[in-house]
């Protein structure tokens, strides 16, 4: 038995998956991770993934269990507790799998990291849980990562969808700028500015998560869930968020154009942060993809147009959907 090292108060207990007998015949390792607290809000379990290089990713699985497996990639910053937090996952009869980008909560951090480096880790995710074929969807800053995995894994992701994500900041013939309100222009432009900048960004965001996020008015689980989800992503301190901002605007690693999967772009009508030429220029330039509307803002809400694009997602059955 080890423990993982947190920067949290909260510790994991990780049980080696080999001496339950799970060992499964992948790539990579994992081993199960439970609260030693035994009281949470959330009620997960935790499964830590060793890559083929020795980093470790946090690992979290809702839903059915033996429902169309899909990855549902957070925003920026969050963690693997960002999820549905009803029982919608099951209804739908969808295995949802989230996990915590490098930086972010128990996963290994990678400074330097590129967009196109997510596809790596959803690969080695999903050889240890098995999954040959499976959807992928991000929402906002987890849409380059669900993109990458749709262009660098053809062979493995059925269907891909993001959510209110931009385009890649050097997309050519796209004013960037163009509609953007001045909070999220000054964001991008502080990621140019490096990492003292977003330092200062994150510090102000997470007074304002440990004020109780006010002004933002979504239902009561959902503020619950939101709370946990930041609260976690805070665990390493700033290194997810910055490592993400910083990853965002510089070049992703992989052209959008190589995404083959069924694709489906989500924006809201009333977002500020992600300009609707954001998503025409992703319909334009990704073969297979379509663009979506939705009422509200950038963080909704949406809750069944969304869960209406996540069985969307995960109920494609192979890559040639």
């Amino acid at each position: 038995m080890a423990v993982v090292p947190a920067g949290g108060t909260t510790a994991f207990l990780c049980v080696d998956v080999a001496a339950l007998r799970l060992r499964r015949e992948a790539r990579s390792r994992w081993v199960i991770c439970q609260r030693a607290d035994g009281g949470s809000a959330v009620k997960e379990q935790t499964r830590v993934v060793v890559t083929p290089d020795g980093r470790r990713l946090g690992v979290c699985v809702w839903g059915d269990p033996d429902g169309a497996p899909m990855f549902w990639l957070h925003g920026t910053p969050g963690s693997r507790f960002l999820r549905e937090p009803g029982d919608a996952y099951a209804q739908n009869h969808l295995r949802v799998f989230t996990y915590d980008r490098p930086g972010y909560g128990v996963s290994t951090r990678v400074p330097g990291r590129r967009g196109a480096d997510a596809a790596d880790d959803v690969r080695a995710i999903a050889d240890a849980f098995g999954l040959e074929h499976f959807g992928v969807a991000g929402v906002s800053g987890g849409s380059s990562p669900a993109l990458a995995a749709a262009a660098l894994l053809p062979d493995r992701v059925s269907r891909c969808a993001t959510v209110v994500g931009s385009a890649p900041f050097t997309a050519e013939g796209l004013d960037f700028y163009d509609g953007m309100d001045d909070y999220a222009r000054h964001g991008w432009q502080h990621a140019l500015q490096g990492n003292a900048a977003l330092e200062a960004d994150w510090r102000e965001m997470m007074d304002w998560v440990k004020a109780g996020m006010p002004e933002l008015e979504v239902p009561k689980d959902d503020w619950t869930m939101l709370m946990e989800a930041f609260d976690e992503s805070s665990r390493q301190g700033s290194a997810g968020y910055v490592d993400d901002c910083l990853s965002d605007a510089r070049d992703w690693g992989l052209s959008v154009e190589d995404v083959q999967a069924p694709t489906r772009i989500m924006l809201a009508r009333d977002d500020t942060s992600v300009p609707a030429a954001h998503g025409e220029w992703l319909v334009r330039h990704i073969p297979n993809a379509e663009l979506l509307w939705v009422d509200g803002g950038h963080f909704g809400p949406r809750r069944e147009p969304e869960m209406q694009l996540m069985a969307w997602v995960g109920h494609g059955t192979s890559p040639t959907n």
